[in-house]
């Protein structure tokens, strides 16, 4: 069989697909303040490291592009890269066949295809570095300390796992895999000094992270910290099922089952995989997915977190299946096709959900309509986009209020999707009043703005679907008065699924309410 060739048809099939969607949908928040945060290149950033906002800085063109699919092309692209590398892996540790069966697992993973492989998060580019890491890994655990391979090796291990600890800092668990590796079953390893040198790599790449939390108080250790803190919270049996259920729809409960199967069958020795290989692959990616479910008992967790690992493990099921008969023909396995289906499904499903699914889901009535819906969150922005820029050109031009006024924003959701969608086409800038644990990395982006004086005018936009009394009553509170320009609904399939609000604020008296 001519496994690079189908290989190529499917990478090629899928990115089109995935462009087709990107193209289709409107940012989501966290893609937006990703957005954000690439016009304001740093080091490091108060939720993750710079990777992400570095990659779409440059699909963007340096921001000229300014388009959804310019946006997320960096994930597009990445999802194709990652589907060859888990093909390489399974190449690698068994055979071209299960490379192959890797590479559509890891297509139709919803996880890999669609959270990290469409839509622009931290783990689109770390998927990359992780599974590249995995390979480099792999091969060293197999090969021989000594020569000048052996260096190379570990020195572009040290590069690939501190590139991916850059991406995201859960990163750091490959290293912790393969140390752990080397102590329980190859001693002899820790006796080379290039182990230590490709160590000293990685920390050098990901020192400013380190540095950045010094100079910022271990503002984001604290932040992320508390989200795992087990002291603070209870045990929550139905809090752990949800989080399980979001875990297998999004990895696809084909591909959860294949690999519990597995996991199960190498922990055996009955998954015809080369031992070192398997037991690489189990130490740098299970332990995290535990964690993180144990963690989900006591604390909310989000169900991406363990998708990098388990994207990874989608290797194991396909050694399983390559040992496996195959249909004549070189045809997919039946349940290939059953994985097949279920992404194409899941894949329109979600995109007209978003766009076409008449009204809300929300219970909400009145000024929160629409809240708790999350397909509302990705519709209606660039509508919102048009009327703002309509409404403030009309009250600018009456010489109602300064051209220059900012808008306000109290949290960076939506304070992001109103800079990529309303502010980028009127030439404002938004101003953050707040704590840093509603604004996050906008707590610093006020440092490089015009600053609000005493006296000054500004705008108010906000969904009904994240409106608050209490934070609207906090911002009037900081101003003399305020007036109510626009109230409009926005419609889906014909009926209302939100509204938007456009306020001016007169007369800023300062955030003391906001202290």
């Amino acid at each position: 069989m001519d496994y690079r060739k189908k290989l190529a048809w499917l990478i090629a099939v899928s990115t089109l697909c995935r462009i087709i969607i990107a193209w289709s949908l409107e940012l989501g928040n966290t893609e937006a303040y990703y957005w954000v945060l690439s016009n304001r290149l740093q080091l490091n950033y108060f939720d993750h490291p710079p990777m992400v906002a570095w990659l779409i800085r440059l699909t963007t063109l340096n921001g000229a592009l300014h388009h959804e699919l310019f946006v997320r092309l960096g994930a597009i692209i990445a999802a194709g890269i990652c589907t060859w590398l888990i093909y390489r892996l399974g190449s690698v540790i068994h055979s071209a066949r299960a490379g192959w069966f890797a590479a559509v697992l890891y297509t139709t993973s919803i996880y890999a295809t669609m959270g990290a492989g469409i839509y622009i998060i931290p783990d689109s580019p770390q998927m990359i570095f992780w599974l590249a890491s995995l390979i480099v890994l792999v091969k060293l655990m197999n090969g021989s300390t000594d020569g000048r391979k052996s260096r190379e090796q570990w020195c572009l291990f040290g590069l690939l796992t501190g590139l991916c600890i850059m991406s995201k800092v859960h990163g750091a668990v490959i290293w912790a895999g393969a140390l752990a590796y080397m102590l329980v079953y190859d001693r002899q390893k820790l006796k080379d000094p290039f182990v230590y040198v490709s160590l000293a790599i990685t920390l050098v790449i990901i020192s400013p992270i380190i540095i950045w939390n010094i100079d910022h108080n271990f503002a984001a250790y604290k932040y992320h910290s508390g989200r795992v803190d087990l002291t603070q919270g209870q045990i929550d049996p139905v809090g752990f099922v949800k989080m399980l259920v979001k875990v297998i729809i999004s990895t696809g409960p084909i591909h959860y089952v294949l690999i519990v199967i597995a996991v199960l069958l190498a922990f055996k020795g009955k998954l015809g995989l080369d031992q070192k290989a398997g037991r690489v692959l189990l130490l740098c990616n299970l332990p995290l997915v535990i964690l993180i479910l144990v963690i989900s008992l006591f604390r909310e967790t989000m169900s991406h977190w363990p998708g990098p690992p388990l994207s990874a493990l989608l290797v194991l099921p396909a050694v399983w299946l390559a040992g496996r008969l195959e249909p004549a023909g070189g045809k997919l396995l039946p349940v290939l096709k059953i994985a097949v289906a279920y992404a194409i499904f899941m894949g329109a499903v979600e995109a007209l959900t978003i766009n076409y699914l008449p009204g809300t889901t929300s219970v909400a009535q009145g000024m929160r309509i629409g809240a708790d819906d999350a397909t509302v969150d990705m519709y209606g922005w660039k509508h919102a986009g048009e009327t703002y820029d309509s409404v403030y050109r009309a009250v600018v031009a009456k010489h109602l209020i300064d051209a220059r006024a900012p808008v306000i924003v109290t949290s960076w959701v939506p304070a992001a999707h109103v800079d990529y969608y309303i502010t980028s086409r009127t030439g404002q800038e938004t101003f953050a009043l707040g704590n840093i644990d509603s604004l996050h990395q906008y707590y610093w982006l006020n440092d490089d703005k015009r600053h609000l004086r005493i006296g000054d005018d500004a705008w108010y936009v906000i969904p009904s679907n994240m409106f608050d009394y209490q934070t609207f009553n906090k911002l009037t509170a900081s101003f003399n008065s305020f007036a109510p320009d626009l109230m409009f609904s926005q419609y889906r399939s014909g009926m209302v699924c939100k509204r938007f609000y456009i306020f001016r604020l007169i007369g800023y008296k300062g955030d003391r309410a906001f202290k």
